[in-house]
C-alpha cells in the first residue's frame, strides 16, 4: 500500500511540473552568404611561441617583454562583398585585462596588442576581448597583432601557458 502511494505521489509530483513548464525559448541566428577561412601565421591549429625572457625584465607591475607579432589572416571570402568582419577572443583563464597564464612562472600573463610593440592593448573584459571591425577587401581581411609578456608583480622564472578561443564575426 506504502509502494502504490509512492507511485501516485511521483506521478502526481511530474504532472504537477508539467504543467508549470509553460515558458519557451527562442533560438533566433542568421545565416550569412559570406563565409571565409582564417589562419594564424599560416596554421589553422596555431601556437605563437613567444621568447625566452629573464626575470629581470619583469620586476614591476605593468613592465612588459618579449613582444611577438603575428597575424590573423581572413582569406577565401565570397568575391565582391564588403561586409565588415572582427575578431572576437574568449580567454581560459582572464587575468584582468589581459590573458591568464596556468604555467609555472608566477605574476606573469600575456597582453595582446592591436598592431606592433607598444600598440594599444587589447583589453578583455570578463574574459572576452574584440578586435575593431575591419571591411573585406577581394575577399581578405587581416589584422596584425602582438602578444607580450605581461608583469602582474615581480615574476618568478617558469613556463607560460596563456590560452584564448577566437572567432570572426561580423558585426
Amino acid at each position: 500500500m506504502k509502494i502504490q502511494h509512492f507511485a501516485l505521489a511521483l506521478i502526481a509530483a511530474g504532472v504537477a511540473n508539467m504543467a508549470m513548464a509553460a515558458n519557451t525559448i527562442a533560438f533566433t541566428g542568421t545565416v550569412e552568404a559570406n563565409t571565409c577561412t582564417v589562419n594564424i601565421d599560416g596554421n589553422t591549429n596555431p601556437t605563437v611561441t613567444l621568447p625566452t625572457v629573464g626575470v629581470g625584465s619583469l620586476t614591476a607591475t605593468g613592465n612588459t617583454a618579449g613582444a611577438t607579432p603575428f597575424t590573423i589572416s581572413i582569406t577565401g571570402c565570397e568575391a565582391g562583398t564588403t561586409d565588415n568582419v572582427a575578431v572576437r577572443f574568449a580567454a581560459h583563464n582572464p587575468d584582468g585585462t589581459n590573458l591568464g597564464s596556468t604555467g609555472s612562472a608566477t605574476n606573469v600573463a600575456v597582453q595582446l596588442l592591436n598592431g606592433s610593440a607598444g600598440s594599444t592593448p587589447i583589453t578583455f573584459t570578463t574574459g572576452i576581448a574584440q578586435t575593431a571591425a575591419k571591411t573585406i577587401n577581394n575577399g581578405t581581411a587581416s589584422y596584425d597583432l602582438t602578444a607580450q609578456y605581461y608583469a602582474n608583480a615581480a615574476a618568478t622564472a617558469g613556463t607560460v601557458l596563456a590560452v584564448t578561443d577566437y572567432e570572426v564575426i561580423y558585426p
